[in-house]
């Protein structure tokens, strides 16, 4: 199969309140799994830190991300990162080690209201360049630099990627990542 543009299946979750983690996950990785069998019904396999691929087609991005209740999979030619998240109450004093000095002064000019919403749109653009270079979590966020979170631009160990925002419901924010050639997409 030759993929050209990026192709996305979703689902909501209908897991109960006090669902315990472990359950939470299993689902989530059941039903990410059978949404890109549904994608692409190919034999799937798993990397050291969990990312799936497909072992026939090495060229072919795969990526998941998955929030309590909603499960996302990407793919698409080439290298991808997804990341979602429900924007929600979140002090992110807590995390500020995760945000470059630039990223913190932009975090910190925002109205209170507008802050939140950045600041998750600041994570998930970092958390998805951190899926696509295939390390996830394992690397300080901090090492992703958003440069410009409007046009979608960031830089990761010298190469820079390109964020587009991806279609949500409006109390979600999420970005897929792709590499950019030559400074261009």
């Amino acid at each position: 199969m030759v993929m050209t543009q990026v192709r996305f299946a979703q689902q909501w979750l209908d897991l109960p309140a006090d669902a315990s983690r472990q359950t939470c996950r299993e689902t989530q990785r059941l039903v990410s799994r059978s949404l890109i069998q549904q994608l692409l019904p190919a034999p799937l396999a798993y990397r050291r830190l969990g990312q799936p691929y497909f072992p026939s087609q090495p060229k072919l991005g795969v990526s998941v991300s998955h929030t309590a209740q909603f499960v996302l999979v990407a793919l698409g030619p080439g290298p991808l990162g997804i990341d979602v998240e429900q924007v929600q109450p979140r002090d992110f004093t807590a995390i500020q080690r995760a945000f470059t000095s630039a990223e913190w002064r932009l975090l910190q000019a925002q109205p209170k209201l507008a802050r939140q919403r950045i600041g998750w749109q600041l994570w998930t653009a970092k958390e998805a360049v951190l899926k696509l270079v295939g390390c996830g979590l394992t690397q300080a966020p901090r090492r992703v630099e958003v440069l410009d979170l409007k046009q979608g631009v960031v830089r990761y160990q010298s190469q820079l990627y390109r964020l587009r925002p991806l279609a949500l419901p409006a109390m979600y924010v999420g970005w897929v990542a792709q590499p950019m050639r030559d400074g261009r997409d």
